[in-house]
């Protein structure tokens, strides 16, 4: 069995612990806390289609030395089927899990179940929205608007789509807009209105602390002019802050597919989403250093 302690949960972003319950997706094989894929209904791996098995082989929960034996053990585990949302064992006869009713036999897509795949290109599991007792699930995808399938033929890579993280809603949109109108223009007012810590917040430390820096010494020099011209370079940013956050996340998933696994999963958690810890710092220390120098 392979040891995940330590590793990164995709779903929770907390470390695997000893005692933690694991599951694996049968697709791309990566670890997840069993309430996490309960709670996400499948592999967090953007467009994965896969079911979940166990480090130790939750497929059959047989080993293999067992699989070659033909003895009463092989014939029980062939009388049960895992659900593959939950992996609570069910009565082969049953068509839907005793645990958390996910549909246990095997079907093609109905036409709901297509509709609201389509409706939601971040879940790509065709089998996601078919119970129908899990209608709160579906309500919570009502924020992806209709905008977000406006540039959907600019294909954006998977592995990018990971690093976003928060907010895929509103930049996974922008950056298929770049794409389709070849263009880098596109308005942020986050990154407008506080550029060296917007860049910091979605991880970008090195341009976060340069933008920093030039502010803080035109502020030192004081003059009206170079004021000017920082407002100018706050303007610029708004206007190419999407396609430069783009670009800086496009150079982070070219360096995570130069990664095998499990180190692949772990650079993406790492690199992916926002860190509000070192935003708040960088004003607080921000903040104390101007008045050290000024009052």
């Amino acid at each position: 069995m392979n040891d995940y302690t330590g590793k990164i949960c995709p779903f929770c972003k907390t470390k695997f612990k000893p005692d933690d319950e694991i599951i694996v997706c049968s697709e791309c094989d990566m670890p997840h806390h069993k309430s996490c894929w309960i709670e996400n209904q499948g592999c967090t791996t953007f467009g994965c289609l896969g079911t979940i098995k166990t480090a130790d082989n939750i497929a059959t929960h047989v080993t293999p030395q067992q699989m070659n034996c033909n003895d009463t053990r092989a014939e029980s585990a062939a009388a049960v089927v895992y659900c593959t949302r939950c992996g609570t064992p069910n009565a082969k006869s049953s068509s839907f899990c005793s645990e958390c009713g996910n549909r246990l036999t095997t079907f093609a897509p109905t036409a709901q179940t297509l509709f609201y795949t389509q409706s939601n290109p971040m879940n790509s599991n065709a089998y996601a929205y078919v119970n129908q007792q899990n209608t709160a699930y579906q309500q919570q995808t009502s924020y992806f608007y209709a905008g977000y399938n406006t540039y959907q033929g600019a294909n954006i890579d998977t592995v990018l789509q990971q690093l976003v993280g928060t907010k895929t809603e509103y930049y996974i949109p922008k950056f298929q807009e770049l794409k389709a109108k070849n263009t880098q223009a596109s308005w942020n007012w986050p990154a407008f209105l506080v550029t060296p810590c917007w860049m910091i917040y979605r991880k970008m430390y090195g341009y976060g602390a340069a933008v920093l820096a030039i502010s803080f010494v035109l502020s030192l020099i004081g003059s009206g002019f170079l004021s000017l011209l920082l407002f100018g370079g706050y303007i610029a940013v708004g206007i190419f802050a999407n396609n430069i956050y783009m670009k800086f996340l496009e150079g982070k998933a070219a360096q995570a597919k130069s990664i095998r696994e499990p180190f692949r999963t772990q650079f993406i958690v790492q690199n992916s989403g926002v860190n509000t810890t070192a935003t708040v710092l960088t004003i607080v220390g921000y903040v104390l250093l101007m008045i050290i120098l000024f009052v």
